[in-house]
């Protein structure tokens, strides 16, 4: 920091992107600069200097009665289930009824102004989680924005109530698997064949373990230290290293993987495999050399799978229009685009 003339008290600034830099990060932002930095690398200032005044005008329309009765019900409910054994979100017993804390009535402007800032999304059950860890770390119209870059540019399309964006991210994440790990496709990917074409739609029932590593960026899933070094390196170098994580998390539990025969039993494997994985450095080493995996063969294949899915809902648009005008109902062998892991939408794992 010195080095480059940066402030160590309460700095806004930090070091320029390099080697030496990404050296640093990937060890872990000390956390008095963890907050700071994030916003520093996640170019938030810009964000924050281009709508002066917008924060501040959502907040006035939260109070009429724009805000969904649906959103308001479902933010109001996941407030107390946020972090509940944090102190900065669990009301103090001993004061008056009703007295909650003022990073609680943070996360309740926070949630309701993001519901109407980005309609398309509204309020899904993993955005508090998001939400009330930025604010730990952020004031809280920086931690909105945060919130806003996580969703548009980390995490596009995840959060929405179609879950197009989530479902694109986990066939990533499967293509990813299969390049990278054979052995370890060949026992997740079993009856899905397939699943390495963007041609399908299918993904191997594994995928739904995965689900809330991305909707949350694996709080709930890692040990919380583990979840901010992550953070660390996502807003450093990009949604890549969500993949990359998540591939390290496999590379970790092959063994224990390729012992189990019982499709129920591997269901459960892969699910608990986060949670015994404590040495954070060690997941991070595996997931820095995953080299192959780039910021832009993300970008490349997610945006082959948004097109799969374009040429897919126009195809059953096709479809009812010919059903509306009368005739024979086309065949068009495509999927519906209603999702099997839709329920991992509402239900994301309570931290604790």
């Amino acid at each position: 920091m010195r080095e480059q003339g940066c402030p160590t008290h309460f700095p806004d600034e930090f070091p320029d992107r390099s080697p030496k830099t990404l050296r640093y990060v990937r060890k872990g932002i000390p956390p008095a600069w963890r907050g700071a930095a994030w916003f520093y690398y996640s170019k938030g200032a810009r964000l924050l200097q281009d709508n002066p005044r917008t924060y501040s005008s959502l907040l006035s329309r939260c109070k009429t009665s724009e805000l969904s009765s649906n959103d308001i019900e479902s933010i109001e409910r996941d407030l107390h289930r946020t972090f509940p054994d944090n102190i900065h979100f669990k009301p103090d017993q001993r004061a008056s009824h009703g007295s909650e804390t003022p990073l609680l009535s943070s996360l309740r402007r926070l949630l309701q102004a993001f519901a109407i800032y980005r309609p398309q999304i509204g309020y899904c059950q993993s955005l508090n989680f998001l939400a009330g860890l930025l604010l730990l770390f952020l004031p809280e119209e920086k931690a909105f924005w945060m919130l806003h870059i996580i969703t548009t540019e980390h995490l596009p399309g995840t959060h929405e109530i179609s879950l197009e964006g989530a479902n694109v991210d986990l066939w990533v994440l499967m293509l990813a698997l299969k390049e990278s790990n054979p052995s370890i496709w060949a026992k997740v990917g079993v009856g899905d064949e397939e699943t390495g074409s963007i041609h399908t739609a299918r993904l191997p029932p594994i995928s739904l373990c995965t689900t809330s590593w991305f909707m949350s960026m694996f709080i709930g899933t890692l040990p919380i230290e583990s979840v901010l070094r992550v953070w660390d390196v996502v807003f450093y170098e990009g949604s890549k290293m969500l993949f990359r994580m998540a591939l390290a998390i496999f590379k970790v539990g092959e063994q224990r993987i390729k012992d189990v025969n019982d499709s129920m039993e591997l269901f459960q494997v892969v699910q608990a495999l986060p949670r015994d994985m404590m040495d954070i450095s060690a997941l991070m080493a595996i997931s820095c050399r995953r080299g192959g995996i780039t910021q832009e063969w993300i970008s490349k294949r997610r945006k082959e799978r948004r097109t799969w899915y374009a040429k897919e809902r126009a195809k059953v648009a096709g479809a009812a229009t010919l059903i509306d005008e009368g005739d024979s109902p086309v065949a068009t062998g495509s999927p519906s685009l209603s999702r099997a892991n839709s329920s991992w939408r509402r239900r994301v794992g309570r931290v604790r």
